[in-house]
């Protein structure tokens, strides 16, 4: 092993061993979210799962367009569909920024009747046949990683699909795919 890959490998781990995390995290002040409509319901942290699903619409690559469409998918979620908010808890977008969405606290709403003890993680776009972009994935990767650092997801937490608990498709057959090989990913999704 070469002198730079030990350099980056101690680097790395002593980045994990304080707690800290190289994930970019767009606050809902910066993507001009609109407040909450009412009432949620109320999750006890950390959760016991992870769920990976993906908006199904237009993707977007930059600061500006993914801004354009977190916004835009939270005002189709509370005026169409009268949800008190976004539904998930973190976007990703094809620029390998996350959007911060709805409190960890408070209950998803992606999937009607498991939703409880979920992070609800999606990527902006459609990725029924490519999967999205390398600097999406590793955003997504690091996302967990701090939501684990931060107490929003137990260290032995279980990786699901949105298929897994919905029907439907997403988060696309080749998200999916890539999920799958990911570590701590479940078949079960039982949360325990």
């Amino acid at each position: 092993m070469s002198s730079a890959w030990r350099v980056l490998l101690v680097v790395v781990a002593l980045t994990a061993a304080n707690g800290q995390s190289s994930v970019s995290i767009v606050s809902r002040k910066d993507w001009h979210a609109r407040p909450p409509s009412g009432e949620m319901t109320p999750m006890s942290l950390p959760l016991g799962r992870a769920v990976i699903a993906h908006t199904a619409g237009r993707g977007c690559t930059d600061d500006q367009s993914c801004a354009e469409q977190v916004a835009g998918i939270q005002t189709y979620q509370m005026v169409r569909l009268k949800y008190s908010d976004i539904s998930y808890h973190y976007l990703v977008g094809g620029n390998g920024r996350v959007y911060e969405a709805r409190s960890p606290s408070q209950q998803g709403a992606i999937a009607a009747g498991n939703n409880a003890n979920s992070l609800a993680i999606a990527f902006i776009g459609n990725f029924d046949l490519e999967p999205p972009t390398d600097a999406a994935l590793a955003a997504a990767q690091s996302l967990l990683e701090h939501a684990v650092s931060q107490g929003e997801l137990a260290q032995s937490y279980q990786l699901l699909g949105h298929r897994q608990l919905s029907a439907t498709k997403s988060p696309g057959d080749a998200l999916y795919t890539v999920i799958r090989n990911w570590p701590q990913w479940s078949s079960t999704g039982d949360g325990t």
